[in-house]
């Protein structure tokens, strides 16, 4: 018999036990330790242990949800009517789709004495509040294309696909951004600036982020000093250890798009010289997958679709 209960402090190894023992993927940082679930998890300021749930089969821990329930915890990340479970977890037993069907069953009880209207499996439109640099890589939003078993539990539980975004990364060994007529006339024109660890611009992004060390690239218009766009780069730690190379990830390449594909491949192409440079060997980042400019932008800069982000929603009933 499963039973879904709440989380209590006894649990962090096991919970590293069973992330630890989950199939070898690009969507979890392995290994995983207690320490760095309690800093990224667990030391949230609106971490609720009675929204982490737990499944157990005869006292024996078998999985895990996480769930963010709508309210006022994340109030510029989450809207009020929405709820997020960012995490389903079972450990590889037989009962597998059970016990991700009993966590489903125990979110969307809870999820119905608040106000949220809907629920979203696998993370917001944005980075979520929990798991960032732990889970899906550069940005946690999102059902892996690749995590079979979140996508069937989706179609099981009457999620719908909302929208998407294409993974992709590059590695930069021997990076050098293209040389052409429209590329020399961007670089008379414009350029690229760095901030190390900005000031954060929320709450929200200071709680997400406080672990990584950022870097912010701003595309500078000579003629006026008028910013055109900027990106957020973010040191990947955890997956660059099962990775075994530096990786970083690209996490708000939405703000190219008021840029001009010339303008886009110029700041990208900078970026990527600075951060290789640095020690970066590999970059990843997702693009959404109608946005056809930044697509093409990519591709010219031999960035490889690795996989796809699905964000998967579901009304509930009250």
């Amino acid at each position: 018999m499963i039973v879904v209960r709440p989380f209590t402090n006894s649990d962090p190894p096991k919970l590293v036990e069973l992330w630890n023992h989950q199939p070898i993927s690009r969507g979890l940082a392995q290994p995983m330790a207690v320490s760095l679930l309690e800093a990224q998890v667990f030391a949230k300021p609106y971490f609720q242990p009675g929204n982490l749930l737990i499944a157990e089969i005869e006292g024996q821990l078998a999985g895990m949800a996480h769930l963010v329930p709508s309210g006022p915890l994340m109030p510029d990340e989450i809207r009020a009517e929405v709820a997020n479970l960012p995490i389903v977890l079972a450990a590889n037993i037989p009962e597998a789709a059970d016990v991700e069907d009993a966590l489903i069953r125990a979110a969307e009880a809870i999820v119905r004495e608040t106000s949220a209207t809907s629920i979203v499996l696998g993370g917001t439109t944005e980075p979520g509040p929990f798991y960032f640099g732990l889970a899906k890589g550069s940005c946690n939003r999102g059902a892996l294309v690749s995590d079979t078993r979140m996508i069937e539990l989706a179609a099981r539980h009457g999620f719908d696909h909302a929208q998407s975004w294409r993974v992709f990364h590059r590695t930069l060994r021997g990076f050098r951004p293209p040389v052409d007529r429209n590329q020399i006339a961007a670089r008379r024109s414009m350029n690229v600036l760095r901030e190390d660890d900005p000031a954060y611009s929320s709450f929200s992004d200071a709680c997400i982020y406080m672990h990584q060390h950022r870097t912010r690239y701003s595309l500078i218009q000579k003629q006026g000093s008028e910013e055109l766009a900027h990106l957020t780069v973010v040191q990947m730690e955890a997956f660059s250890h099962l990775r075994g190379v530096r990786m970083s990830g690209i996490v708000d390449m939405h703000s190219l798009t008021t840029c001009t594909d010339v303008q886009a491949q110029f700041f990208l192409a900078e970026t990527l010289r600075q951060i290789t440079e640095e020690g970066t060997a590999v970059v990843e980042t997702q693009v959404a997958s109608d946005n056809e400019m930044l697509t093409q932008v990519v591709d010219t800069l031999g960035f490889e679709a690795i996989d796809e982000l699905r964000l998967m929603t579901k009304p509930i009933d009250k």
